[in-house]
């Protein structure tokens, strides 16, 4: 078995559904956030994580950044590349974890965290100050809601993953 995976599965009929579903889920996880814009927390990392588990690194991406879309086009949000970006990365990060790979504690602990750092302390940090938020004033305490929800994530995506690692035979994902 490898430690990480860059491949993704074949885009057949039955794996575009799973796709749609998985963006759908994103989409409705999305919509329940707590929090201001710059500390957000939400679910939607278990429809990403699940995109990443499911259909690789490359395909989870493409989902990830569709749902990102999709959501501004619904929501009648504004759209900020970077964003969708930072969407695309961190299932593509979940993807190259966990795509065809054994659910563990610390894969999935290390995973989150690099999504995380990367995607949510980083890139995030950048594009909102890129939009007129000064990085200074919000580096602080996305650090500190990040800190806080690392183990909290981590928790919740084992658990989820394990779940769906569990029932991957009866729902035939490998097909």
């Amino acid at each position: 078995m490898q430690t990480l995976s860059f491949s993704s599965t074949k885009l057949s009929v039955k794996n575009t559904v799973i796709m749609g579903l998985l963006i759908a889920m994103n989409l409705i996880l999305a919509r329940f956030t707590v929090g201001p814009a710059f500390v957000k927390v939400s679910l939607v990392f278990i429809a990403t994580i699940m995109m990443g588990y499911i259909l690789g690194p490359w395909w989870a991406a493409v989902a990830a950044a569709l749902a990102d879309q999709l959501g501004i086009l619904i929501t009648g949000g504004m759209n900020f590349p970077g964003f969708t970006l930072s969407a695309a990365i961190g299932a593509f990060i979940y993807g190259t974890f966990f795509y065809k790979q054994k659910v563990t504690v610390g894969r999935t602990f290390i995973a989150v965290f690099l999504v995380i750092l990367i995607s949510n302390v980083i890139l995030t940090t950048i594009w909102l100050n890129m939009m007129g938020t000064p990085w200074q004033g919000i580096i602080g305490i996305r650090v500190l809601k990040n800190a806080i929800v690392w183990p909290i994530q981590s928790i919740v995506a084992y658990l989820v993953l394990k779940q769906v690692e569990r029932m991957r035979p009866q729902l035939h994902l490998d097909e």
